[in-house]
């Protein structure tokens, strides 16, 4: 892309009101991105992507949709531009099948709570060639196993009880709250809960 032009923005987004912040949340971000269009369904967006879609930098999308997921968008955008970068704005990151059906498709996936600042900092990681599989307001990526456990905590289950759902030893659940701990800045297993809920990840 060229640098000396602006990042240019397609949201796709089925409710008006989150469209409207979005907009707003990149214009505090200054001139150095631009929203050209708007999509409110899959239809309208892979419409507008087929004849447009190598003119547009970057794309950020809802994962559900009146009409189907964001995944067939962002399918359809990377097969007629390949450069376009694609994050995915979903109200629960920590949902392992978004999570499965996103990879290799998207770009970055990041919470719907994330602040202004954080949402420019993780578009201009993307942009200078960070991957992400996961992001919750600059939260390092969690793998799939890691998920599950945070969905198991918020359950309520002990770390032995964790082990026999997922078949695994009591002292590998213990190792992968460590590093989830880690990674999102938690200390226990009641902040990372607390953490989960005030996300919205967890209803």
């Amino acid at each position: 892309m060229e640098t000396n032009r602006k990042i240019r923005v397609m949201i796709v987004e089925d409710h008006p009101m989150y469209r409207v912040g979005l907009r707003m949340s990149l214009s505090y971000f200054g001139s150095d991105m631009e929203v050209v269009a708007e999509a409110e369904d899959v239809h309208r967006a892979v419409e507008f992507l087929q004849d447009h879609g190598k003119e547009i930098d970057l794309i950020m999308l809802d994962f559900f949709l009146p009409d189907g997921t964001g995944i067939d968008v962002a399918s359809v955008a990377k097969s007629v531009s390949p450069e376009t970068k694609i994050l995915l704005i979903s109200g629960d990151v920590f949902n392992p099948t978004i999570i499965r059906m996103a990879e290799g498709r998207v770009d970055g996936i990041i919470g719907k709570t994330v602040k202004p600042e954080e949402l420019k900092m993780y578009i201009e990681s993307m942009f200078k060639g960070g991957a992400h599989t996961m992001n919750v307001g600059g939260s390092e990526s969690l793998s799939s196993r890691e998920l599950e456990i945070v969905r198991l905590c918020a359950d309520g289950k002990t770390a032995q009880e964790i082990a026999e759902t997922l078949h695994i030893s009591k002292r590998t659940v213990e190792a992968h709250k460590v590093r989830i701990f880690s990674k999102l800045n938690c200390k226990s297993t009641a902040e990372l809960v607390n953490y989960a809920f005030r996300n919205g990840l967890i209803s």
